[in-house]
C-alpha cells in the first residue's frame, strides 16, 4: 500500500522566492513572506481579533513600516493572505484536473493533491474554517460564494466531461456532486480537529472517490429494480 503522494503541483501558501532571487529583490520579498507566514500561524491560533500587529511584525523580524509597505492594515493584510492562499488552491486544482486519464484518475488527482496541500498547511486551512464556521465578527468579512461556486464549476466541468465520455449517468450528476463536496468538507474538518493523527492514504483517497461512484450507481440500480 501506497503511503504517500506524488505532488507535482505548488505547495500552497509556500511563497517561493526562487524566481525573484535572480532578480535581486529577494531581501524584500523575503520580508513580505515572513510577514504573510507569521499572520498565518498568528492568526490561526489566537483568532484575528487576538493578533496585534506588534506581534506579527516580532514574529516576522521586521519592523511595523515595513508591514505597512506591503499592506495598509492588518484587514489589509488578512484579505491579501486569504486571496493569494485561494488561488493557489484553484492553480493546484486546474493543474491536478489537467491530469491525463478518465474522470474518476482526475478527481482523484485533485482531492489527492488538495489534501496534501492541506495537510501541510493546518494553519491556513484552520484559517479559512474560522471563515465558515467561526461567529460572525471573529474575522473581516470575507465573501466566499463566488470561490464556492468557482469550486462547483471546476468540479462540475470533470464531471460533464465524464458524462460525455461515458463514465457518469446524467442521472447521477448532482448526487455525485453532494457526496464529493462532502467529501472535501469532510477531509478539511477532520486535518481541523485531528492534524497530527489524521493521515488519509492514497489508497483509502481513491477508494472513497470509487465508493461515491459505485454506490451511486448500485443505488440507481436497485431503485430501478424496485
Amino acid at each position: 500500500m501506497h503511503t504517500s503522494y506524488e505532488h507535482q503541483a505548488r505547495n500552497p501558501f509556500n511563497w517561493s522566492l526562487e524566481s525573484t532571487e535572480r532578480n535581486g529583490f529577494a531581501e524584500e520579498l523575503k520580508k513580505k513572506e515572513l510577514i504573510l507566514k507569521a499572520a498565518t500561524t498568528l492568526f490561526a491560533n489566537k483568532g484575528y481579533s487576538g493578533t496585534s500587529v506588534r506581534e506579527i511584525v516580532e514574529a516576522a523580524g521586521v519592523t511595523k513600516p515595513t508591514l505597512y509597505y506591503y499592506f495598509k492594515n492588518k484587514d489589509d493584510l488578512y484579505y491579501k493572505l486569504i486571496d493569494e492562499a485561494i488561488q493557489i488552491f484553484f492553480d493546484i486544482f486546474d493543474q491536478a484536473a489537467a491530469t491525463p486519464g478518465g474522470m474518476r484518475t482526475r478527481l482523484f488527482k485533485v482531492f489527492a493533491e488538495i489534501y496534501h496541500s492541506f495537510r501541510e498547511n493546518i494553519d491556513f486551512l484552520r484559517l479559512v474554517n474560522s471563515i465558515i464556521y467561526g461567529p460572525r465578527g471573529a474575522v473581516p468579512e470575507y465573501d466566499l460564494k463566488v470561490r464556492n461556486q468557482q469550486f462547483e464549476q471546476c468540479l462540475s466541468k470533470i464531471l460533464r466531461d465524464g458524462i460525455a465520455e461515458g463514465e457518469l449517468g446524467e442521472a447521477d450528476f448532482n448526487r455525485v456532486m453532494l457526496l464529493l463536496v462532502g467529501l472535501l468538507r469532510s477531509l478539511q474538518v477532520l486535518l481541523v480537529v485531528k492534524p497530527v493523527s489524521q493521515n488519509i492514504s492514497p489508497d483509502e483517497l481513491r477508494r472513497s472517490i470509487d465508493l461515491i461512484f459505485d454506490g451511486t450507481k448500485k443505488a440507481r440500480n436497485n431503485t430501478k429494480e424496485v
